[in-house]
């Protein structure tokens, strides 16, 4: 972590931990893991039944949609602080692809396809950010040595 930019670092960790609870809840549900409260949070999330679950996952699922917008939203600030603000435009698109792919529709395979996309495409901007663009750069080539001018016999070879 770089005692320069706390911030960053912070809003970047609380934002993938909360999407990553979103992911869990998500995944939890609709794998059947919470029993009832899996099966009605689902039902829920597809729009065939009531939806209103107990416990810990319950909440979860019910809070979801607006835990996942804050987390992409502190995700894309997170990037945007980087010495390469540009990734802050694909990391919020990543955002919304995982927002998309766990809310806005109720196929399983478009989700955990919208879940593997948005953490990968989150882990290849944070690799791509970190690199040091000043390490990168072509150092020049070295001058070659004055070879003597046609004609010049002042120096042995």
């Amino acid at each position: 972590m770089s005692p320069r930019h706390p911030g960053r670092w912070s809003a970047g960790a609380l934002g993938v931990l909360g999407s990553m609870a979103c992911t869990a809840s998500m995944i939890a549900a609709a794998v059947g893991v919470g029993g009832a409260a899996a099966a009605t949070s689902m039902a829920g999330m597809t729009g065939t039944g009531s939806g209103h679950a107990g416990g810990a996952l319950g909440a979860l699922v019910r809070i979801g949609p607006w835990l996942i917008v804050a987390s992409a939203l502190l995700v894309t600030a997170a990037f945007a602080l980087t010495r390469r603000p540009v990734t802050a435009i694909p990391a919020a698109l990543a955002g919304a692809v995982l927002y998309a792919g766990m809310y806005a529709q109720n196929s399983l395979p478009v989700m955990y396809a919208s879940i593997a996309i948005g953490y990968l495409t989150w882990a290849a901007l944070a690799l791509w950010a970190a690199r040091n663009p000043a390490a990168q750069a072509t150092p020049p080539a070295p001058a070659a040595a004055p070879r003597p001018a046609a004609g010049d016999f002042t120096t042995k070879e």
